[in-house]
């Protein structure tokens, strides 16, 4: 965590990170893991994955509220999923992330006795929830979302348009 602290530069900054780092880190290797299946690996995600929190860290109000704690997460399935596709060696080919089983359970169940929104938001694809939550609910701009997810901005706004139009269809769907 040293290493960490020392890349920021004010005592704010370091206080924050140090939260965030002991809130989530056994959460955030838990989710690499269980994308990756390897120890190793999955300890490098998550060090990167706090890199990528470092350059947004002045972006994040609170440490340990649930918009913290959801952007941790998307970072770590991301950079996960960005791990297992070079290790796999393949070209980029569009694949739902619900296929590598990011969305537990229990999650599901909590989703169920909520509004119907949540549980669109729950059906969507891993990547276009992840974009509306983090656009959204986190209230980051396009800009910021395509730092966070490793992907252009072009591609983040034409991601979200899909994501909007699926949900909507959805809804559409569930009120019949």
């Amino acid at each position: 965590m040293f290493i960490y602290l020392q890349m920021l530069e004010t005592p704010e900054e370091k206080s924050k990170f140090e939260q965030i780092y002991l809130e989530y880190r056994d959460l955030m290797f838990y989710i690499a893991n269980r994308i990756l299946h390897n120890q190793q690996d999955s300890e490098d995600v998550v060090h990167e994955a706090f890199l990528k929190i470092i350059k947004i860290i002045g972006q994040i109000d609170n440490p340990k509220c649930p918009q913290t704690k959801n952007l941790t997460v998307i970072i770590v399935e991301r950079v996960a999923i960005d791990l297992w596709r070079r290790r796999q060696k393949i070209q980029y080919v569009s694949m739902d992330e619900e296929d590598i089983d990011i969305v537990s359970d229990k999650v599901i169940e909590n989703i169920e006795s909520q509004s119907s929104l949540a549980l669109a938001m729950a059906t969507l694809p891993a990547m276009y929830r992840e974009l509306l939550l983090l656009r959204y609910d986190n209230g980051f701009s396009e800009t910021e979302v395509a730092q966070i997810m490793s992907i252009s901005q072009a591609n983040v706004h034409k991601s979200i348009q899909r994501a909007k139009k699926k949900l909507q269809l959805i809804l559409e769907k569930q009120e019949r």
